[in-house]
């Protein structure tokens, strides 16, 4: 999971996004959360079916803002 979660830190920093940003795109899709539950599950350190789609959500989020931007897709 920390794997992960550190994927998606880096690929924030990469397209200039904050954990804010990603927040409010997993918000769009359902998910509620907030800046302390979403720095634990990218530290790794909240675990659980929450965190699993938090996660795998986020990846998704990433790669179609990439796709849509014409970024490469090196992360995911």
């Amino acid at each position: 999971m920390f794997e992960e979660g550190r994927r998606i830190r880096v690929s924030l920093a990469e397209i200039g996004k904050t954990q804010v940003w990603l927040i409010n795109k997993l918000r769009e899709r359902g998910i509620t959360t907030d800046k302390t539950e979403m720095s634990s599950v990218l530290s790794g350190t909240r675990h659980g079916s929450k965190a699993d789609t938090m996660l795998k959500t986020s990846a998704e989020i990433l790669k179609e803002y990439r796709d849509e931007h014409g970024k490469e897709n090196e992360q995911f």
